[in-house]
């Protein structure tokens, strides 16, 4: 899958480049109990709780963007492309260890006054 072709948007705005790095996981949520007879019982709450790890080279407008997400105390909507379902699905994440560097001689770059690198989590509720 090319991210490119299937860009991801957080709260109505589009990540118009495509990342340095991508890398999802899944995890599983379960709650073990013990019964009074001394078994384990486990319920499995969900199975596909995703985390996100990224960095994108973006424009010092679009890296406002991203600190103010990292700021947010709300949920982000997260809409990404889903392999398995062919089609975009919606996720309430939350972004985490958010970092930022500015690009080294990237003040050249047409049409900015320099790039930076963003690197963040997001984890989703």
């Amino acid at each position: 899958m090319k991210l490119k072709e299937y860009p991801v948007t957080i709260n109505s705005t589009a990540i118009p480049n495509n990342p340095t790095s991508w890398s999802e996981s899944s995890e599983v949520v379960e709650v073990a109990q013990t019964t009074e007879a001394g078994t384990d019982v486990v319920d499995i709450q969900r199975t596909d709780k995703l985390h996100i790890t990224a960095s994108f080279e973006v424009d010092s407008a679009m890296c406002l963007n991203f600190e103010t997400w990292a700021r947010s105390t709300s949920a982000l909507t997260v809409k990404i492309y889903d392999q398995v379902s062919q089609a975009y699905v919606t996720r309430y994440m939350r972004m985490r260890s958010f970092t930022k560097d500015y690009v080294q001689n990237s003040h050249n770059t047409s049409g900015t006054v320099g790039l930076w690198s963003v690197n963040f989590e997001l984890i989703e509720f």
